[in-house]
C-alpha cells in the first residue's frame, strides 16, 4: 500500500452514518502515518509498563520463596537477569499486540497502530520478528527523523507502516443506517464536496 487513502476511504462510509467517536481536530490525522515523537511516547509507555511487570515478578518471586523458606536470605537478582527477562517479555508483549490487535497498550493510548502492507494487522510471524527486530534494534526507530515516509528500519524491511487510528478493532464497523436516498444521491454529495 503506496498511502494510507485507502484506509481512510474504507472507514468513510457514504451510505449510513458512521458512529464517530474520534474527535473532530484528530479526523484529518486518522489513516496518516505516525511520527517519531509519538511513536517514541507509546514506547516509552510500554517499556514502564514491562518494567513493572518485571518488577511485580521479583517481588512475587521473592514471596513465594520468603514463604516457603522463611530462614534463608534472598538478595537482589544479577541485573542481567533483569535485562534478558526484559527483553524476553517486550518481545512477547509486543509479538501478542500486534499480532492480535495492531497495537500495544502505549500504542493504544497513543491512537496509532501497526499495519501491514495490505493494510491489516500483521501475521503471528511478521508481529514475532518485528517484535525480534525492535527490541534487538531500538535505533532503527530513529530512520523516521529522515524518512518522508514516516518509516522506521522495522517498518521499511519488513514492509509494515505505523498510523494514526483511534478507533478501536470493531468501531470501524459499527454503521447505522442512514434515511434511504435516492438513486441520484452520491452524485451530489461528490459535487457538494468539490463545491466545498
Amino acid at each position: 500500500m503506496k498511502s494510507f487513502r485507502e484506509f481512510r476511504q474504507a472507514h468513510d462510509v457514504d451510505d449510513g452514518i458512521v458512529l464517530q467517536t474520534l474527535p473532530v481536530a484528530a479526523r484529518a490525522l486518522q489513516g496518516e502515518r505516525a511520527g517519531f515523537v509519538t511513536r517514541l511516547i507509546a514506547a516509552v509507555i510500554d517499556v514502564v509498563i514491562v518494567g513493572a511487570i518485571m518488577i511485580g515478578i521479583w517481588i512475587a518471586v521473592w514471596l513465594f520463596l520468603l514463604v516457603f523458606n522463611p530462614l534463608v536470605e534472598y538478595g537482589m537478582p544479577r541485573p542481567g537477569y533483569f535485562v534478558l527477562g526484559g527483553y524476553f517479555l517486550m518481545w512477547a508483549y509486543w509479538s501478542w499486540g500486534w499480532a492480535t490487535s495492531g497495537r500495544s497498550i502505549g500504542q493504544g493510548l497513543m491512537g496509532i497502530r501497526v499495519l501491514d502492507r495490505k493494510g491489516r494487522f500483521p501475521s503471528w510471524q511478521i508481529a514475532v520478528v518485528r517484535s525480534a527486530f525492535c527490541v534487538t534494534f531500538q535505533v532503527g526507530i530513529a530512520w523516521i527523523l529522515v524518512s518522508r515516509r514516516n518509516r522506521s528500519v522495522q517498518d521499511v524491511v519488513l514492509r509494515t507502516s505505523v498510523i494514526h487510528d483511534w478507533t478501536s478493532a470493531a468501531s470501524s464497523d459499527l454503521i447505522v443506517s442512514g434515511p434511504q436516498e435516492s438513486n441520484d444521491a452520491p452524485n451530489r454529495r461528490a459535487a457538494q464536496r468539490e463545491a466545498s
